[in-house]
């Protein structure tokens, strides 16, 4: 006859490692992240509800929260994954770009083309996802704000070098300069989304380089 303790012995090590092992995953995290952060982009972070997410994503509110945490969680990893693989490549363009002016220009219209595209919401997430949002989602807001700043300040120290490369006048208000640029990258989304196609954008950026020589004038110093 088994003595009780070999039984307990033989059987709790399988329990344990089932609960090791838990819920297999009955879905691609990748390919959900990508479903959640259009909703997202689309509709804003308040708009989009549990409910919404369960839905477009085809799983149970427990899914969700036990593979991604909460709402606010779930958006931050679709921030990321909206930086990865649907941001423009600013860091690439400026790398690649010979001038300033180069770098700015292709920046712009590199923008345009990820502002209006087939089968995806207008404008940058990074604009619209928290436009709407009340005063308890400030920390979302804010978190946006700071991403859009690194931004501005890359657009500043590219500046920065094309001034000290020689291709940029010393008497280039670079402030002025990377306050108006950043300012047309968010009119651009914002025309986006009020329904502007390409061409009309495009029309934007090329009226935006004009002002280029502006900048390093007398009267603009």
């Amino acid at each position: 006859m088994t003595d009780l303790k070999d039984t307990a012995t033989l059987v709790l090590p399988n329990v344990e490692a089932k609960r090791k092992r838990g819920r297999p995953k009955c879905f691609d995290e990748q390919e959900a992240l990508q479903k959640a952060m259009l909703l997202f982009w689309e509709y804003g972070y308040e708009a989009t509800s549990i409910s919404d997410l369960t839905y477009a994503l085809k799983i149970t509110a427990p899914s969700l929260y036990s593979s991604f945490g909460d709402k606010s969680q779930l958006f931050h990893r679709c921030l990321e994954y909206y930086l990865e693989h649907e941001a423009c490549p600013i860091e690439r363009i400026f790398q690649e770009a010979k001038t300033a002016k180069v770098a700015i220009e292709l920046y712009l219209y590199e923008n345009v083309k990820k502002l209006v595209q087939e089968h995806k919401p207008t404008g940058c997430m990074l604009v619209v996802a928290t436009m709407n949002c009340s005063e308890q989602n400030h920390d979302i807001q804010n978190e946006l704000l700071l991403k859009r700043q690194k931004t501005k300040q890359k657009i500043f120290e590219r500046l920065t070098q094309g001034v000290a490369e020689g291709d940029l006048s010393k008497e280039s208000n670079l402030l002025e300069m990377t306050d108006f640029y950043s300012t047309v990258i968010q009119g651009l989304t914002l025309q986006a989304r009020d329904g502007l196609g390409r061409e009309e954008l495009n029309q934007i950026v090329r009226h935006s380089m004009k002002s280029w020589i502006l900048f390093s004038s007398d009267e603009m110093s």
